[in-house]
């Protein structure tokens, strides 16, 4: 056992030295192959002198037959075994630059292209082609790849879009919102009630859904569906608050054109699903006009609420909800607007982040289970009798931990791990409930935006910034 042990070291220093040599004398590379080697519980910094230190006591004529000739001081498995170390570790970071500055999820043709690069160029052609061996037919790369995935926690999928702002800005923004709502709450006079309504589109048909295809030798199975179908839009009004009692009385909205919604459909949509609201308008899209009377339906919902709860309704800043009109009339209702900041709606917005993704799976599922029942020609009643489906599940849950996990209940003491992770914060920030400053007010609006932002953030439009003149 002393000698296996003896043996064991000796074979992981002379790979640790491998691995330092190959990888252009990068300490940290070493440092981590003898660390995930031996277990220790040294830091990478105190493992990175611990192989500098090999480095440095190994004799000339060693490292020269490590350079020259190293089989002949290591065997070939644990040869390979430092020498893949140092491709997997080089394309692991460069998939993880590719990620995090780029915006690019590299696909498998760019990963074997870059692993190729990653073989140290003074290697002996042999031990070249035994490590590129794996990527000579298509199912050693899947098998490959594959196996780099598990041992790095990688995974097949997509980058989420969203807006090229700073982490700094992102912080700032953040921070400003939540001492907005924590303001709001702190003075309200009543219980606060907050209502979060946004936009979304639904297609009428819905094409590209993944599901068992057989295959047949004499035709190929298309999904039929006109090109104007395809295309058609309708937008969906969402209204979602954290209290559940409240839930059911909160207006769900799906606005249509003249041409997408006939006037029988609406009449039959109206007895089909009460719960809904459908609007029938020259566009699909929301406006100003169209803002106002949606103000006007969440008042009539909500009652005597207004007068026995502080309503909030937070908003995302599209330039369909940010006009006088609107203001007047949420402040003659009872109704303070709040706004998430542009290009927090991702990371702050419940309607975005708990709310959409899984409302459209329902819906898509059961506009599916519809259109086989249909015969594959499902009708406009189908179709709406799905989404109505969908919506009435969204309206029978409780939104309260949304809201709580994006920071703007609870004065952010319930912050979500994943948006802490995402504004690489370790824990949640202790914001005051204080007047946001004029500084912090420009993070909460666009910035080339002239309007009265301390008339917003008050909910009186006599309030304004004063600016000292030098």
């Amino acid at each position: 056992m002393q000698e296996r042990t003896q043996r064991r070291a000796r074979v992981l220093r002379l790979q640790t030295l491998l691995v330092y040599i190959y990888s252009g004398h990068q300490s940290d590379v070493a440092a981590r192959f003898w660390v995930s080697h031996t277990g220790t519980s040294l830091s990478l910094g105190e493992a990175a002198a611990h192989v500098e230190w090999l480095y440095i006591s190994a004799s000339v004529d060693e490292k020269v037959e490590m350079m020259l000739n190293p089989r002949c001081s290591l065997g070939l498995r644990p040869l390979m075994v430092a020498l893949r170390f140092i491709v997997e570790l080089q394309l692991l970071s460069w998939v993880q630059f590719q990620n995090y500055e780029c915006g690019v999820a590299p696909s498998r043709k760019m990963l074997l292209d870059h692993a190729q690069s990653c073989v140290p160029k003074d290697l002996p052609p042999s031990l070249t082609a035994r490590l590129l061996r794996p990527f000579k037919t298509a199912r050693s790369q899947r098998k490959a790849l594959a196996a780099f995935r598990m041992k790095h926690r990688c995974k097949l999928g997509k980058l989420r879009s969203e807006a090229p702002i700073p982490l700094a800005e992102k912080q700032d923004k953040a921070l400003a919102f939540y001492q907005w709502c924590n303001y709001w709450q702190a003075n309200t006079e009543r219980e606060p009630l907050l209502v979060n309504m946004d936009e979304s589109s639904l297609a009428f048909h819905w094409s590209g859904l993944a599901g068992t295809v057989a295959e047949a030798a004499v035709s190929v199975a298309t999904d039929k569906a006109k090109l104007s179908s395809r295309r058609a839009r309708v937008t969906y009004l969402c209204c979602i608050t954290h209290d559940s009692t409240v839930q059911p009385l909160l207006p769900q909205v799906l606005l249509g054109n003249s041409r997408s919604f006939p006037l029988e459909f609406v009449k039959q949509a109206a007895e089909v699903e009460p719960g809904i609201t459908v609007w029938r308008e020259k566009s699909a899209w929301n406006s100003h006009r169209l803002m106002r009377k949606f103000l006007r339906l969440l008042c009539a919902r909500l009652g005597d609420l207004l007068k026995t709860r502080s309503v909030g309704l937070l908003l995302d800043f599209a330039p369909c909800h940010v006009h006088d009109s609107i203001f007047e009339l949420a402040r003659s209702a009872g109704l303070r607007l709040l706004f998430v900041p542009p290009g927090m709606t991702p990371l702050l917005q419940p309607c975005d982040t708990h709310c959409f993704a899984a409302f459209k799976n329902n819906a898509q599922e059961n506009w599916r289970v519809k259109k086989s029942e249909a015969g594959g020609h499902p009708t406009l009643l189908m179709w709406f009798q799905a989404v109505a489906a969908a919506v009435h599940d969204l309206v029978h849950r409780s939104w309260a931990r949304a809201f709580e996990s994006d920071g703007i209940l609870q004065q952010q003491r319930n912050m979500s791990s994943h948006l802490l992770k995402q504004l690489h914060w370790s824990t949640a920030p202790q914001v005051p409930p204080v007047w946001p400053s004029e500084e912090v007010a420009t993070l909460l609006f666009p910035r080339n935006w002239c309007g009265n932002r301390a008339k917003y953030i008050s909910g009186n439009p006599d309030v304004w910034y004063i600016r000292t003149l030098n």
